[in-house]
């Protein structure tokens, strides 16, 4: 399969903790894949420590030209937190992924470089904790009115390139639910139109990732 469907993400969430000159600091972690659910991640976590000073985070998702970097100081002085966190997403390289640093502050001010440090590492300690996968991104293929004879051959092409088949419908016809990489789709169409003969048709579906790490 094509290396550019691959991406490297956390593995688990996480949570850990800092105390750093008497103000605390709780790096949360988690996997996402778009905006929405960056929204309620941070909903979550700002539900789990109302009372925090600040709660600063950072998150990228997507891959290549589609890839989505968005930060946030969280009220802390331009820069001293979400950047910080940005950096440290960067450092690990992984992709869709969100990390929530809250501070409780303990009464003596850190300074510009302090704050820089103290969010930077609290979130790369965070992101070390949750670990790493590979995963790879594959395009559901949804493959309609295949006869019973020729099931086989469709499932043997799509098998012999490491597709995923998900579900078979059988009735009067059969529906085929697959995974294959997006670029396939011209080839899966050309199988599927050969094994028919021209009776069976193909729709695109959802994009899914599948952890292979």
């Amino acid at each position: 399969m094509d290396t550019t469907n691959y991406h490297q993400t956390v593995s688990k969430n996480a949570e850990i903790k800092n105390t750093i000159k008497k103000s605390r600091f709780i790096a949360s972690i988690k996997e996402i894949e778009n905006e929405e659910e960056a929204k309620l991640f941070l909903k979550s976590i700002t539900q789990k420590f109302p009372d925090a000073t600040h709660h600063c985070w950072a998150y990228k998702y997507g891959l290549g030209k589609e890839t989505v970097l968005q930060y946030s100081d969280g009220g802390e002085p331009a820069n001293s937190a979400g950047p910080p966190i940005l950096q440290a997403i960067k450092k690990e390289k992984v992709t869709n992924v969100m990390v929530v640093v809250s501070r409780y502050f303990g009464g003596n001010k850190l300074g510009i470089s302090g704050l820089i440090q103290a969010y930077r590492e609290s979130a790369l300690q965070g992101l070390q904790v949750a670990g790493k996968v590979k995963k790879i991104s594959l395009r559901e293929f949804i493959i309609e009115n295949i006869e019973y004879q020729t099931l086989g051959n469709i499932l043997q092409s799509i098998e012999s390139q490491s597709g995923r088949i998900e579900d078979i419908i059988y009735s009067k016809r059969i529906k085929i639910k697959a995974f294959l990489p997006e670029q396939y789709q011209k080839w899966i169409t050309q199988v599927v139109k050969s094994a028919s003969r021209g009776e069976g048709k193909v729709k695109l579906g959802k994009l899914r990732w599948y952890r292979i790490q």
